[in-house]
């Protein structure tokens, strides 16, 4: 039955890679356009959704340590793609000067994971919106559970038209949402990115290389977070 599982494991695994490698090449078709001192004028941008709010005073999330929790409905509905997801969300994080509380080690704070497909009312797979939703709570009583104390900060963001997996886009969704973490947008605003940028693709090399080195490790990746209470 271990054996079964570990197969399983390296079947996820070779499909991550998949996934990964045909958003390398999107991302590198636009690189196939830059022009000189018009470079970016022909590169395809991508229109992303963000809606964030934070309390007031909060501390920079450089330096801080976090543990990712999942939400309950997540954990039931979606488990097989949050190795993937984690994995994306971790990249983004590291990159923004944060790191991930070691085992049995207190976090300063918790993130609370979402994200899914809302495909209610909408028809046309173009207007599809695929999302990422991360909230922070505060672990003041340092513990190893998630908390319930009072929220820091919040922020969604989300793309329309993804017509494949949804952990195509978690690279750009969760560098997009690192990067508004813990500011106010006050209302949703909409933002471009390159198809070719590099943070977006430092992001899914990050992932890659996370997800190595929990294969290489032997380290389960059905359970990369935590499950909010």
């Amino acid at each position: 039955m271990v054996a079964a599982e570990y197969a399983g494991q390296a079947q996820t695994m070779n499909q991550v890679r998949r996934i990964f490698r045909l958003l390398a090449w999107w991302i590198g078709a636009g690189a196939v356009l830059l022009l000189g001192g018009c470079k970016d004028l022909f590169v395809p941008k991508q229109k992303v959704l963000v809606d964030s709010i934070a309390a007031p005073g909060i501390a920079k999330l450089s330096g801080q340590s976090y543990r990712l929790v999942a939400r309950k409905s997540v954990v039931n509905s979606q488990a097989a793609q949050l190795p993937v997801i984690a994995a994306c969300i971790n990249s983004a994080f590291i990159q923004a000067g944060m790191f991930e509380a070691p085992p049995n080690v207190p976090s300063d704070i918790f993130i609370e994971v979402a994200y899914g497909m809302d495909t209610a009312g909408r028809m046309d797979p173009s207007t599809r919106e695929s999302f990422l939703k991360l909230s922070a709570r505060a672990n003041h009583h340092r513990t190893i559970d998630s908390t319930q104390e009072e929220e820091l900060w919040d922020v969604r963001v989300a793309i329309a038209g993804v017509a494949g997996r949804l952990e195509s886009a978690m690279p750009l969704l969760s560098q997009v949402a690192s990067l508004y973490a813990a500011t106010d947008t006050r209302v949703e605003m909409t933002v471009e990115v390159l198809q070719n940028s590099p943070a977006v693709a430092a992001v899914r090399a990050g992932a890659i290389k996370i997800l190595d080195e929990k294969n290489a490790r032997g380290a389960p990746t059905a359970q990369p977070v935590g499950e909010s209470k």
